[in-house]
């Protein structure tokens, strides 16, 4: 709460410079925790990020902004449909022509595969065949998913997208990589054999696990890690004992925490 803007809408660095992502992130911790939350000025600020066409600035800030209006039971100024179907008509992934910043080949799809789910009236059997094809596309030989080498992080996005798509990931058994990744250490890495061990990475593996509907081997070391990544200030950076805690990173702490709770 001490990241709440006065104009509405929310910034991890407590300047009045409120953001898609970070108010998404606190308003999707404030629901996970069941803590209760209204706010005109953030409904507002929230509205005011959909143009008078109809359109936003991009995918993700629809997104944001559109998901975060759930949270709060408010509904976007115009109907989002047209601009969300607009993007996914002329949405194609290439991975040998990503732009060198771009680290996740699903980094926008994720959002529209997400957008679509909410949003239809009904099922698109062309829409939903496109994305499938897409996605499998990315499939390897290990039984992960990536452009040319699989990751969790991209693994987790593609199990998520294809359950919301009604495809039979268990079909797919990567169950094996998942479980490659696996760590005694801290729970999850991002690939087999790997030392970097980031909030991220844990969030990732407890995802992929649920879509799989199977507890992760080392539950309590997922747990462990996560908790030693809360700061002073209550919220979570993405490394333990140190680093700058973040509304996104919070996010992924909490969203984790739940999924593991359950188990």
């Amino acid at each position: 709460m001490e990241r709440q803007c006065r104009m509405g809408g929310f910034c991890f660095y407590r300047l009045e410079e409120p953001n898609g992502l970070d108010t998404y992130s606190a308003l999707s911790v404030l629901n996970l925790l069941e803590a209760p939350f209204t706010d005109e000025k953030t409904v507002s600020y929230l509205q005011n990020m959909q143009h008078d066409d109809g359109s936003y600035d991009s995918v993700f800030s629809a997104f944001y902004s559109l998901k975060s209006l759930q949270h709060l039971h408010g509904k976007p100024r115009y109907d989002p449909w047209p601009y969300i179907m607009q993007h996914i008509r002329s949405d194609h992934v290439d991975a040998d022509i990503l732009p060198a910043e771009i680290t996740s080949v699903f980094r926008r799809m994720v959002f529209l595969v997400d957008l679509y789910n909410t949003f239809k009236e009904n099922a698109d059997e062309v829409i939903e065949d496109h994305f499938t094809a897409v996605i499998l596309n990315f499939y390897n030989d290990d039984k992960g998913f990536g452009p040319h080498q699989s990751t969790l992080s991209e693994t987790a996005k593609a199990l998520v997208m294809l359950a919301q798509l009604h495809f039979p990931v268990q079909s797919l058994q990567t169950e094996e990589f998942v479980r490659e990744c696996e760590t005694p250490m801290v729970g999850f890495t991002d690939m087999p054999r790997v030392s970097l061990y980031y909030l991220e990475y844990v969030h990732a593996g407890v995802q992929a696990s649920s879509v799989m509907g199977r507890p992760p081997r080392y539950l309590d070391q997922c747990i462990a890690f996560i908790k030693n990544c809360q700061t002073r200030t209550g919220g979570f950076s993405r490394v333990t004992h140190g680093g700058i805690a973040t509304l996104e990173d919070t996010f992924y702490a909490i969203s984790a925490l739940k999924i593991l709770s359950a188990w």
